[in-house]
């Protein structure tokens, strides 16, 4: 089971943030009070707002306990979720495997022979088509980031990520001028 859940940040009340912020246990509210701007504190309440309610609907349970591994990504003990924002729009991944989503705003990329953390495949493939080197870096990058974030690594670990592995599967979709790819374990391989 997978359940993606998307929102923008301005479809929550500052009601609703306060809320969530209650709701949260003190780590977690230390961890969104350090964030540098108010954009970025929305970003994280939404993306736990987002969690709340579905992990309401889907196990039918109002509290989370939520705590960290070694390099700060938020577990939970009885499902897997993975929250990503970029720009205004925030998303939430909730299922029974081990899952990281990642959400990133096509931008535009200065072409490179080699792009830091790409291996040689993904290399060849961001820059075979002089066209569509952003949209591709960026879903490559996703790829990436999903990934680090369902091993529950840092992005410094970004290069040790093969997007062509079969370990992963990777369910990648385009809105609008934006990338979304999900990561969970390969299931077939294990």
């Amino acid at each position: 089971m997978i359940k993606l859940y998307k929102a923008q940040i301005t479809d929550f009340t500052q009601a609703d943030y306060a809320n969530q912020y209650s709701l949260l246990e003190r780590a977690l509210r230390e961890k969104i009070d350090a964030k540098s701007t108010e954009n970025s504190r929305l970003q994280s309440l939404a993306g736990y707002i987002l969690l709340y309610r579905g992990v309401e609907e889907l196990f039918k349970k109002e509290m989370i306990k939520i705590h960290f591994n070694e390099h700060g990504k938020p577990l939970c003990d009885f499902c897997f979720f993975s929250i990503s924002h970029s720009e205004n729009r925030v998303i939430c991944a909730i299922s029974d495997r081990r899952i990281g989503v990642d959400i990133q705003q096509i931008k535009l990329i200065k072409p490179r022979k080699n792009y830091i953390f790409f291996n040689e495949k993904e290399n060849d493939y961001v820059n075979q088509n002089a066209e569509l080197i952003s949209q591709r870096y960026i879903e490559v990058f996703t790829k990436k980031e999903a990934a680090i974030k369902m091993l529950g690594l840092s992005i410094s670990q970004a290069a040790l990520i093969d997007t062509y592995s079969q370990e992963f599967e990777f369910i990648t979709q385009k809105e609008d001028d934006f990338y979304i790819t999900i990561c969970v374990e390969n299931m077939a391989i294990m």
